[in-house]
């Protein structure tokens, strides 16, 4: 699978090259295709003989990989996607756009290939850290923004694979907002939007470590996580956290919004106007797993009943032997309940000879599902498990059932067990 580097034959292409070559030969590739779209059939054999004159001048270069030149006509941004798709590439590398050239970037090449591209994309500016990195001089410092789409799952991926071919340090950043982080956690709302929440931070912070190793562990060296509260776009808070962090790159994944939606797009706002190179991971790009998620923390909620309690087991069956199990009882806000004897009922559910720890909690919330899912998320677990009675047709729709609206209002795994 080789690089493709797509150029316009500037000096900025010429850097973009650089770093295709040395990130292929730091894999050991055999080449680097270098392909120049021309978007209309040139006036005469001449102007086309000049164009692959200066493509071939621009690809000379000594040393491994060897690098293919390719001379296209076409709609350059569809031209080049098609191209590295037909070659079964896995990766793109372009230069950013000189910000001496107007304004009105939003259509330029590189924005347009990475909304249409299925292969992840590196737009080039400063072409002197990912050289160090491939050479391994120094590591290479990127800003990995994370979110709750499985995109941001690819980029994760795609970063863990660069890590393991070369020196890296990682920044692990999230943007928040106050009123929905605090309604994600079931904290109290602050009375200020402006002020930063030490204790949302802490928990995101807690989140994004666990969302990037697949584990409670500390953070690995050379790991850190920041999450910064927003007030405008997310873009825009992304690229003052890159400044700040000193970072080289920063890694996103895209949804590829098309149309106006790009406007407001998060991609679309880094890559616009970063001064820093820009990875961007499509939905669609095939990228190899490089860990799996290991189940430290699980949570059960359940009513008491016979068949609430048998989501009990699952959650120990699932959760590693040194991990932690958290029982949960949701009551009405105004339930008048003995909490001593319904964590002593919840205590009594732990099966014989299970090593994890476990934790009882009685939750007072008008909406077992939204109560389910806060405590998920305050206690930080893996995955919730919980029975569901089966209900359907009228039954269904005047009673309603928690495990349906918990699968709506959580972002975590859920092991739903059905009846028999």
């Amino acid at each position: 699978m080789a690089i493709i580097c797509g150029t316009d034959l500037s000096q900025a292409s010429t850097g973009a090259l650089a770093v295709a070559r040395a990130l292929a030969a730091q894999r050991g590739d055999t080449e680097v295709v270098l392909v120049h779209v021309v978007d209309a059939e040139p006036d005469s054999d001449v102007e086309m003989d000049r164009l692959r004159a200066r493509l071939d001048a621009q690809a000379r270069t000594q040393g491994a990989p060897a690098v293919r030149t390719e001379l296209i006509i076409g709609p350059p941004d569809e031209t080049l996607v098609g191209f590295a798709e037909s070659e079964g590439s896995d990766l793109i590398v372009i230069a950013a756009q000189s910000r001496r050239e107007p304004a009105s970037r939003l259509g330029s090449t590189a924005g347009q290939v990475i909304a249409r591209t299925h292969v992840p994309v590196i737009v080039v500016r400063d072409p002197a850290p990912w050289l160090a990195f491939a050479h391994a001089e120094r590591p290479l410092k990127v800003l990995l923004g994370i979110d709750d789409s499985a995109t941001c799952d690819l980029g994760i991926q795609w970063t863990l694979a660069l890590g393991k071919r070369g020196p890296i340090e990682v920044v692990l950043g999230a943007i928040y907002y106050p009123d929905d982080a605090a309604e994600h956690y079931g904290l109290p709302a602050r009375s200020t939007l402006v002020e930063s929440d030490p204790e949302i931070e802490r928990l995101m912070q807690r989140d994004l470590i666990r969302r990037f190793t697949g584990t409670a562990a500390p953070a690995a060296p050379g790991v850190t996580a920041r999450a910064r509260r927003g007030l405008g776009r997310i873009g825009d808070h992304m690229i003052e956290l890159a400044r700040d962090e000193g970072v080289d790159a920063i890694v996103v994944g895209t949804g590829q919004k098309t149309g106006l939606g790009r406007l407001g797009s998060v991609s679309s706002v880094i890559v616009q106007d970063a001064p820093e190179s820009v990875v961007c991971v499509p939905p669609q790009a095939v990228v190899v797993t490089q860990n799996v998620p290991v189940l430290q923390q699980a949570l059960v909620a359940t009513d008491l009943s016979q068949f609430a309690n048998r989501a009990v087991p699952y959650a120990f069956a699932l959760t590693h032997p040194t991990g932690h199990v958290h029982l949960v009882h949701v009551v009405k806000e105004d339930a008048e309940v003995d909490e001593a004897e319904l964590l002593r009922k919840l205590q009594s559910l732990t099966p014989v000879g299970a090593t994890q720890q476990v934790h009882t909690y009685v939750v007072r919330g008008d909406d077992a599902a939204i109560s389910t899912a806060q405590c998920a998320a305050r206690y930080g677990v893996d995955v919730i498990c919980i029975a569901s009675h089966g209900r359907s047709g009228l039954t269904r729709a005047l009673v309603g059932s928690v495990a349906d609206r918990l699968l709506r209002v959580t972002r975590l795994p859920v092991l739903v067990l059905r009846p028999a």
